[in-house]
């Protein structure tokens, strides 16, 4: 793992629209950052005259601010009912926890060792982001279930409720070096200083307990300094977790060696295996009050304790995997869709999953749709999408393979339902949906309502905003240009180090508004760095990368082909 790989690939979560990443800044990072500690080094010398109490009020006035910051949050949908807070850094704040992260790599990887249930561990290898789960797949992960159940009776599933947005950020050193020395250390570093002193130069525990809670402390000031929570999103925060969840492995593991059993973790979900009803029950007892020790708690509503014969697929798929496309004409189409949408009216809680499972025959280009059928096609999708809009990113995926197929009908039929879904998603700052949608405006050059931008200006999405603005520069806006005083004016008196970072920084970078004075707007030397340097996390270029795209050949006609794509290839999502 090196700092510029977990930056670039690891920083921004994976549910953004396209054109948001860090490329540019894990590129000329190091430029910043040195640029950024001389400056540091600097200010922190001691002035003609001056006292080094005075000095240090000095600097502390000065840059203390940038200690820590607020995130940016996007508010993510998990099917119809469920929505997850998902968080972006503060660059500065980011970057610190990253370099952290790297500088003790092996302290945290040890820690992996631990645990004989996880197969969410930190893999580099064939990695699309930072990191990737051991089980490169969820399916995958299924198959290593019917291994660890094949001579059990019992199944145990649970999961750990609000895991991430619970986690108690100084539990990373209770996990780096078990619970009772990592508080032996905290107690002779906090009220013994010169024996923690003489231990740091000696003694490797009190070392790694060191390093762990600086770790902490990055971690909490990434999050305004609060001591609960790892923000969802950032690849940083996937691999602490796992530090976490590898101890608690361990101690359930210990407390449950006179119960034979097997079993195993996918993040925050534990699938484990007995010999009878009695065990299961007994070793659930034991996993709470190690979790209540590390204080989390298991989701009351997801634990079961089931006998065989287990279940390793959905019901609900047997019906896609038993269907036959043969013509792939609208009666077929009309056919499959039916069954898809009485799959989810009976499995709403699993909506997402129902979708993506049966319209991955679409996404793959396995099943092909001609242009005779496009408009029955396009009405089904968009029929799905009202249904469950969290699916907005794969729906899009399909609709952009079949680009070569759209007419202005198609796009009216799209901005209609498009504006609907922003207007009933904007209220509840649901920034997944709106934003998604503003990115397909964009992509297809479809011109927004007025009314709509001016309504996103008005909300408290700022990553809606950023996409807006955007539309407002390529023209894609109905009648006259949209009013920009509400985003302006909530940038002149928004902080950089607060929730609206982002949506500041890219206005200034980009100058979608003029400011006569952008250094005091910042009010960020950091910021002003990154600007130097030509750093910006939004790319007009960037787009998704299906498999396969339906193109049109002047002898052939239409055709579905592979596309191929430079892994590195920048530009790309």
């Amino acid at each position: 793992m090196n700092l510029k790989r977990l930056i670039e690939r690891g920083y921004f979560p994976k549910e953004l629209p396209p054109p948001f990443h860090s490329g540019i800044f894990a590129e000329k990072f190091r430029y910043v950052n040195t640029k950024w500690s001389k400056i540091i080094n600097e200010e922190k010398l001691k002035q003609h005259g001056e006292s080094r109490s005075a000095a240090r009020r000095r600097f502390n006035d000065s840059y203390g601010k940038y200690n820590s910051s607020q995130l940016a949050i996007y508010g993510l949908a998990k099917g119809i009912y469920s929505r997850r807070k998902l968080g972006i850094p503060n660059p500065k704040q980011f970057s610190d926890l990253s370099e952290a992260i790297i500088d003790n790599w092996k302290l945290l990887r040890s820690t992996y060792k631990l645990s004989n249930y996880s197969e969410s561990t930190p893999v580099e290898i064939r990695a699309r982001r930072a990191v990737r789960t051991k089980s490169i797949s969820w399916d995958n992960f299924k198959f290593q279930l019917i291994e660890k159940s094949f001579d059990k009776r019992v199944e145990l599933r649970l999961d750990i409720a609000q895991f991430y947005p619970a986690i108690y950020t100084h539990s990373i050193p209770w996990a780096i070096l078990g619970k009772t020395k990592a508080k032996r250390l905290f107690n002779i570093a906090s009220t013994n200083q010169t024996r923690w002193e003489s231990l740091l130069r000696t003694n490797p525990d009190a070392k790694a307990y060191r390093s762990a809670d600086f770790i902490d402390t990055l971690v909490r000031n990434c999050n305004d300094r609060q001591s609960v929570g790892l923000c969802i999103g950032p690849d940083t925060s996937h691999i602490l977790a796992e530090v976490i969840g590898n101890r608690i492995d361990f101690e359930i593991d210990k407390r449950l060696k006179n119960i034979t059993h097997s079993g195993t973790r996918y993040y925050d979900d534990y699938y484990i295996y007995f010999n009878s009803v009695s065990d299961a029950e007994n070793a659930l007892k034991i996993i709470q009050q190690v979790l209540y020790e590390f204080q989390l708690e298991t989701n009351e509503n997801k634990v079961s304790i089931k006998e065989l014969p287990f279940q390793y697929i959905e019901v609900w798929s047997e019906d896609f995997d038993k269907f036959q496309f043969v013509n792939v004409d609208k009666f077929e189409l009309r056919n499959y869709f039916s069954i898809l949408h009485n799959s989810i009216q009976s499995n709403k809680k699993n909506s997402s999953w129902v979708i993506k499972y049966a319209l991955k025959t679409f996404k793959t280009g396995t099943t092909v749709v001609e242009l005779e059928n496009w408009d029955t096609f396009l009405s089904f999708l968009l029929q799905t999408l009202i249904i469950d809009s969290s699916t907005i990113d794969l729906i899009f995926e399909i609709i952009f393979i079949y680009e070569e197929y759209l007419d202005s009908q198609s796009k009216k039929k799209i901005k209609n339902v498009l504006a609907d879904i922003i207007k009933d998603h904007l209220v509840l700052n649901h920034s997944y949906e709106v934003s998604w949608a503003l990115w397909i405006f964009i992509t297809f050059h479809i011109k927004a309502p007025k009314n709509l931008i001016e309504a996103v200006f008005d909300s408290k999405d700022s990553i809606s905003k950023i996409l807006c603005l955007h539309l407002i520069k390529e023209g894609l806006y109905e009648g006259r240009k949209p009013s920009l005083k509400q985003v302006e004016s909530l940038i002149k008196n928004s902080s950089t180090f607060g929730e609206n970072w982002l949506l500041i920084y890219e206005t200034i970078a980009k100058e979608w508004i003029s400011f006569t004075d952008k250094n005091s707007i910042l009010n960020n030397e950091f910021f002003e760095i990154m600007l130097e340097y030509g750093i910006s996390f939004y790319d007009y270029e960037k787009q998704i990368r299906p498999k396969v795209k339906m193109e049109y050949d002047f002898f052939e006609g239409y055709r579905m082909v592979e596309v191929e794509y430079d892994i590195e290839e920048d530009g790309w999502y």
